[in-house]
């Protein structure tokens, strides 16, 4: 379909990345805020979802047996993650009229408390695994877009696409280690230390967004 499409009349060049930005990142106090915002989410979101089937399907065999936890975990995972992108249009729909902060602030309380609940009931009935973590991956992604959009608000105009560019090259370079680090992790300490370490970075994103809407 993109090769079917041409420029439009209005079509420009946009500028190369700005190196400049990064002092801007860290002197622009509501850019750094949408920043660590982002990062706080970009810490649970990437490791919850390559890891979120492995995770329930160990929690599911403690009551199931080898086969239907691995069926059961499959399907976790597919609603979870598909749940998120619909919840992503209803936060796009109420960012305007609550504010995209508090969007992301109801988001990632939501999101971290669910990250708790699945330590809590790991190993527990299925049926309340699999809702917990179904809430989990509902709110575990509609804040991303605002995290952006809030970057782009407080961005000077002729520097808003570099410091967009830097927020999602951090982010991405976090879930580096976060995704590799976790089964690690599970190994060691096993699934619900790992689900409650995760809660830590919506924890560290509502503290940020709190001082940025402070600030608005």
């Amino acid at each position: 379909v993109c090769l079917l499409v041409l420029l439009g009349p209005h079509h420009s060049i946009a500028p190369g990345f700005n190196p400049k930005v990064i002092v801007t990142a860290w002197t622009n106090r509501r850019v750094r805020l949408a920043y660590a915002g982002y990062l706080g989410h970009m810490w649970e979101l990437y490791a919850m979802w390559a890891w979120i089937a492995a995770a329930t399907a160990v929690s599911y065999r403690y009551t199931l047996s080898p086969a239907d936890s691995e069926t059961l975990s499959k399907l976790t995972a597919f609603v979870a993650i598909g749940g998120g992108g619909l919840a992503c249009v209803l936060a796009g729909l109420a960012a305007d009229r609550v504010g995209k902060a508090n969007v992301a602030i109801i988001a990632m309380v939501v999101s971290g408390t669910s990250a708790l609940a699945a330590a809590i009931t790991f190993g527990g009935p299925a049926w309340l695994t699999f809702l917990v973590v179904v809430v989990w991956g509902l709110a575990i992604v509609p804040d991303s877009a605002q995290f952006s959009a809030l970057v782009a608000d407080a961005s000077p105009p002729e520097q808003a696409g570099s410091l967009l560019t830097l927020q999602t090259a951090l982010g991405f370079a976090l879930t580096f280690a976060t995704v590799q680090v976790t089964p690690v992790l599970a190994l060691t300490f096993g699934w619900p230390v790992v689900f409650a370490g995760l809660a830590l970075g919506p924890a560290f994103g509502v503290a940020a967004m709190l001082r940025l809407r402070a600030l608005r």
